[in-house]
């Protein structure tokens, strides 16, 4: 008896959910994109009380989920670092990372709170009923279509190419989170579906700095990733509890070697061992445009690459400079020189810039992930 009454109020729920992103879509043109954020907050919000209230909640015990977090963490964890190292040979390109608060409140946070109120909804619907798979089946469909909605801004499908490139680099994407997301709450947990969704969805805005490896690329990362952390998390799933112990303490290499290369890629990046170097800022010089404690991305490129209006990175009596190029001098055809000038200085540069000096060009700015190293620099000046 208590099992049909789970069994009606989770489709009821799932009924409710369904006709509120019915009217999320239908009305998704006239929606600013806080506005749109905060309206699914609201609605999965008051789903879950409603949920919670009419069915419980039952705590994520299964033992599992803590073995299937550490292989989700140690996949993104990899997955990270070999495209960090793409980038090393081919560029980057700024993230949406911000420490704003209109992009905070505006566009993170309402990201975050879906995450989290979508999965625990998920969980708990789940969890009430599970001797069937069609609530699953339901419940899966609804948040693949409101994930599409969130996901497209209002775009205007133009060409078949622009169709084409949302399919791939959206809408498959999704789908295949979604899915993975249902499986792991289905079959281990809250936790890992907790934690592949935060990571999936909020990395470019927590990172900086992410290597420009193009759409297609991506895409085939987002559809790829889920499955890979499928087949582990079936495999565990399927095999004893030996065995689940022995890959239990083998994922503890598994996760340590990956943050042993991560470190090893930010080692690469400072040291400039490859096509791009991260340089902290350690003066206002060139302020609005960076200033003290931002961190710039570097190119190196020859010095017949450099053009008017560069910010030029050189060396000068051992000093690493980042000013803009005001005039270019060439003698012989090869020998160049710069005229340089801080933004924020008045005059230009009382000495010019050799092209044995040049460095490279910054082609990315982020703000205050430099401070550590010039704080760091400054202790070591005071001593």
């Amino acid at each position: 008896m208590h099992i049909k009454r789970n069994e009606k109020l989770v489709y009821i729920l799932e009924a409710v959910f369904a006709i509120a992103i019915i009217i999320f879509a239908l009305f998704l043109t006239f929606l600013a994109p806080s506005i749109k954020g905060y309206y699914l907050v609201i609605v999965l919000g008051a789903l879950l009380i409603a949920a919670i209230c009419m069915l419980g909640y039952r705590r994520d015990k299964d033992y599992l989920r803590n073995y299937v977090s550490r292989i989700i963490i140690s996949c993104f964890l990899l997955t990270f670092i070999i495209i960090f190292m793409l980038g090393l040979l081919l560029s980057y390109t700024r993230s949406y990372f911000s420490l704003n608060p209109a992009d905070i409140f505006g566009e993170f946070l309402p990201l975050l709170l879906i995450c989290i109120e979508t999965e625990v909804l998920r969980y708990v619907v789940f969890k009430s009923y599970y001797r069937s798979k069609k609530p699953v089946v339901i419940f899966t469909t609804i948040t693949i279509f409101m994930s599409i909605f969130y996901a497209l801004n209002s775009s205007s499908f133009t060409s078949p190419e622009v169709i084409f490139t949302t399919i791939c680099a959206v809408m498959l994407p999704i789908i295949a989170t979604e899915l993975l997301c249902s499986y792991l709450c289905y079959k281990i947990g809250l936790r890992p579906a907790l934690i592949y969704k935060l990571c999936v969805r909020l990395y470019p805005f927590v990172l900086p700095i992410l290597p420009n490896l193009g759409v297609y690329l991506y895409a085939v990362l987002g559809i790829v990733l889920p499955a890979v952390v499928f087949l582990f998390t079936y495999k565990l799933n399927l095999a004893s509890r030996e065995d689940q112990k022995r890959i239990h303490y083998r994922n503890r290499i598994f996760i340590t070697a990956p943050i042993i290369a991560a470190l090893l890629v930010v080692v690469v990046l400072v040291a400039g061992l490859f096509k791009h170097q991260i340089i902290a800022i350690a003066s206002d010089s060139m302020k609005p445009v960076f200033e003290r404690g931002d961190a710039v991305i570097v190119e190196k490129c020859a010095a017949s690459e450099i053009k008017e209006n560069d910010i030029l990175v050189f060396k000068h009596e051992g000093i690493i400079i980042t000013h803009r190029v005001q005039e270019i001098k060439v003698e012989d055809d090869v020998h160049y020189q710069f005229t340089t000038k801080g933004d924020n200085n008045s005059e230009n540069d009382s000495f010019k810039a050799d092209e044995s000096q040049v460095v490279g060009r910054v082609v990315i700015i982020n703000k205050y992930i430099g401070f550590p190293t010039v704080w760091l620099n400054d202790l070591f000046k005071t001593e």
